[in-house]
């Protein structure tokens, strides 16, 4: 055993799962969506170890051939750096999050659904930490993440806090801020073809050409939308790479082994954006896509799916 897989393991059994932490922590509105329960600081700078619960059928990020959806790493590495910003680096609750790059990786084999709730804990490190002043501006969050002793990922990024007015200026640019118009939300393609069994959570629209879809933005979505937004949030543009692949390799009963994404820029609700999503030849389960939106890249990410 590593000296960092030792050092959350001393610290497991004082860590709670009796009730999840404040939501406004993690910028949830429904307390149904908070995952983390408890954070332990360890004994080495900048390391801590969380706890957090998973639902066994949790409304969108379902279960698939009784494993549980990869994607709540991704969604525990956004809550754990968020959290530790407000509550371990003082950033105020005002300041805001973007994540500029997320990579998560799944060990399918261990992401077994049991017979309750599954307890996760977390090994979490933080590094490059950058200060403007006395505030947390930007930092690099990696999570290793066992379930039932059993190592079942890892999920890593880097965040970016920003107080209001910063964030109005990196938002927005010089002409201020401005009212989005109606989300781009046209008909779902058939939530068969992308692992769904309900077009509500149908994150792809109309087909352009082949391996290219419009993105569907529904703000009503309880999840994706769980609170109002200016932009399309980092975990609709993760789904929409997943869904892509799916569409694009025609194997929705797949399962998302890793994902990595760049994004690049704000993605605007009220303008058309598209995912394109080429085939690699050398390997028949992985792509390379890209999100656009008028004429500029918005995030791009190489989705690997695998068959079980």
């Amino acid at each position: 055993m590593t000296r960092a897989c030792q050092l959350v393991r001393d610290v497991v059994p004082t860590l709670s799962f009796e009730r999840t932490v404040a939501r406004r922590y993690v910028h949830r509105q429904s307390i149904a969506e908070v995952f983390l329960t408890d954070c332990a600081e360890l004994s080495e700078p900048n390391r801590f170890a969380f706890a957090a619960q998973w639902p066994r059928r949790h409304g969108f990020y379902r279960a698939k051939d009784g494993r549980f959806d990869p994607m709540m790493l991704a969604e525990t590495l956004r809550q754990a750096a968020i959290y530790l910003a407000h509550t371990r680096y003082r950033v105020p609750l005002n300041g805001r999050f973007i994540m500029q790059n997320m990579h998560v990786r799944a060990e399918l084999d261990a992401l077994r659904v049991g017979l309750s709730a599954a307890d996760v804990t977390a090994d979490t490190t933080l590094s490059g930490l950058v200060y403007r002043g006395e505030m947390l501006t930007s930092f690099r969050i990696e999570l290793r993440c066992w379930l039932a002793d059993r190592d079942i990922g890892s999920a890593s990024g880097v965040a970016m806090a920003f107080p209001p007015s910063a964030y109005t200026r990196a938002r927005w640019g010089a002409p201020g801020p401005r009212t989005p118009g109606p989300a781009q939300c046209g008909p779902a393609i058939a939530p068969a073809l992308v692992g769904q069994v309900d077009e509500r959570d149908v994150v792809l629209g109309r087909q352009t050409v082949r391996g290219e879809w419009e993105l569907r933005v529904d703000v009503t979505h309880p999840v994706l939308f769980d609170h109002p937004l200016d932009h399309l949030p980092g975990m609709l543009l993760l789904e929409v790479l997943r869904q892509g692949a799916f569409a694009a390799l025609e194997v929705p009963d797949a399962h998302l082994e890793s994902i990595d994404v760049v994004f690049h820029r704000f993605a605007e609700l009220d303008q058309r954006a598209t995912v394109r999503v080429p085939i690699l030849d050398e390997d028949p389960l992985s792509v390379r896509a890209v999100i656009r939106q008028a004429g500029a890249d918005i995030a791009t990410g190489q989705v690997r799916l695998a068959r079980l």
